[in-house]
């Protein structure tokens, strides 16, 4: 119940400063507000992160509509919750920074190198410093060294730009009062061991270091973002936010498949945000890297199907496709082999789909579709191999995984036959034809919903039925003409399918999964 008012009232809060932007005409665009959002909640939950692990903040079970895996040190995981709550504060920033547009002078508002770099080095000579000095505890230590390194890397835009100081400010005003609130409701808990006990009011003064460093890393993305040009919104775009679920949601229910939700404890959030987010990022961005060409050809580019990206884009994103690959070394810390070894096997896949100096094959009629399948069924056998035991029931749900998601492949390749065509790019989709490409998705489709119902658990047999409803949402592909718009029509339809039909797979099967070991 406390969960519930709890979510409720951030999402309240959310709908009062979007009535604010409407009533006061604020310049807030998606291009500015969509990308800091997404960037300062993902670093922060990191930060939640460790101190869920480390024992620094809780919230109790009784608290919170649903609680992730990977618990900590005080036996709690991370709230539901606090995922909609850092971005309704990432979002409020962007607000206020609107108030007075910023203005770019060249200076403050862009980010370079050396001043990450500087900042980082800077907030951990700080924090270990107040380790070693013994103020307060661990902490505070941490929360003081986050806030210094996020003051130094913001010192340029706060000296030149009031937008951004009254910003923060009224940020840390709007802390004191709801963190209290918060706070005194018990919708938070703290061990002493690791703070220094001071307290404003209810709240740990903690607190109000992770607030400031949060406003003043949100302005500092804002200026960022806002100098762009929309080159934040556009690599964004390259991520495919709308595709993130389809791999994260298969490795966490392949984790909990397999009884291994804690099996690493608090790096199962960092896991989780890898294979939502950064391997979105490496498997979508590879691909509009190398297809950039063809893209600019296609008229459905430019938005939630894929960016439409300009040469200037492409040394960023160069970089992004680098740290994205690059972080799943971070997970040989998690104790296990299994999960690096499933994250480079991830990024190999999503190279040899895209890349031209590799296998590429994206032009390679069949197995285009074949590596394709393999980028979504990869998430799903990490989560499962966190439980140690390869067990024979997942066979099946594997292989129906696989099927369903080569025939999705086929339909979203039907759509843009004509545009490669032009380009001479071979797909299954310029291979089969429009109708062609239908009846062999179909094919797929069944395939995959015959695995399950041959199966003994009763809620894999149920779960054939969605492919059936994936084949009923392709008749009329191949019932009437076999042309571009019959095609994009069908991929409409599998995109508004697509949600429904993987929360109904993945609820049935984890199910049937768990009862089966």
């Amino acid at each position: 119940m406390i969960g519930a008012l709890y979510l409720a009232a951030i999402g309240f809060s959310a709908l009062g400063v979007r009535g604010l932007v409407k009533r006061l005409s604020l310049p807030v665009s998606r291009q500015v507000i969509l990308p800091v959002t997404v960037i300062t909640t993902l670093l922060f939950l990191l930060v939640d992160a460790v101190g869920i692990w480390r024992g620094w903040f809780a919230t109790p079970l009784s608290s919170t509509l649903l609680m992730l895996p990977g618990r900590g040190a005080l036996n709690a995981g991370l709230p539901i919750e606090e995922i909609a709550l850092l971005a309704a504060l990432a979002a409020l920033v962007v607000v206020l920074m609107s108030i007075r547009p910023f203005r770019s002078d060249g200076g403050g508002g862009k980010f370079t190198t050396r001043r990450v770099g500087a900042a980082i080095v800077f907030g951990v000579a700080v924090s270990s410093g107040a380790a070693l000095a013994s103020i307060g505890g661990e902490y505070t230590a941490a929360m003081a060294g986050l806030a210094a390194g996020a003051m130094l890397l913001t010192a340029p835009l706060l000296s030149r730009n009031q937008a951004s100081r009254w910003s923060v400010a009224i940020f840390l005003v709007l802390t004191v009062v709801f963190d209290n609130i918060m706070c005194a409701a018990g919708l938070f808990h703290y061990a002493s061991g690791p703070r220094s006990g001071v307290m404003v009011g209810y709240a740990p003064v903690e607190d109000l270091l992770y607030a400031a460093a949060f406003a003043m890393v949100a302005v500092q993305l804002t200026a960022a973002a806002q100098s762009a040009n929309g080159r934040w919104w556009r690599l964004l775009l390259a991520s495919r936010p709308v595709s993130w679920i389809n791999t994260a949601l298969p490795f966490a229910g392949g984790a909990l498949a397999a009884g291994a939700g804690e099996a690493v404890g608090a790096w199962f959030l960092p896991l989780l945000l890898w294979w939502g987010v950064a391997y979105n990022l490496y498997l979508y961005g590879i691909n509009d890297l190398y297809d950039l060409a063809t893209d600019r050809k296609n008229p459905r580019k430019g938005g939630a199907e894929g960016a439409l990206l300009k040469d200037g884009d492409l040394p960023a994103l160069r970089l992004l496709l680098l740290f994205s690959g690059c972080t799943a070394a971070l997970f040989l810390l998690v104790g296990t082999t299994s999960v690096p070894i499933a994250c480079i096997v991830a990024v190999a896949s999503a190279t040899a789909y895209s890349a031209p100096w590799f296998v590429r094959a994206r032009a390679v009629p069949i197995l285009d579709s074949i590596t394709s399948a393999t980028h979504f069924v990869v998430p799903a056998v990490a989560g499962l191999a966190l439980g140690g035991t390869f067990q024979q029931s997942w066979v099946a749900p594997l292989a129906a995984f696989f099927f369903w998601n080569m025939g999705s492949h086929v339909v979203g390749a039907l759509q843009d036959v004509e545009a490669d065509r032009k380009s001479r790019i071979a797909t299954v989709g310029t291979l089969l034809g429009v109708r062609g490409g239908g009846w062999f998705a179909i094919g797929l489709y069944a395939v995959a919903g015959l695995l399950l119902y041959i199966q003994v658990e009763p809620l894999q047999r149920l779960g054939a039925l969605l492919p059936l409803a994936s084949i009923a949402s392709l008749v009329p592909l191949i019932a009437g003409r076999p042309n571009h718009q019959a095609a994009r029509a069908a991929w409409r339809r599998f995109m508004l399918l697509n949600l429904f039909l993987g929360a109904g797979a993945a609820m049935l099967i984890i199910r049937s999964l768990i009862g089966s070991l």
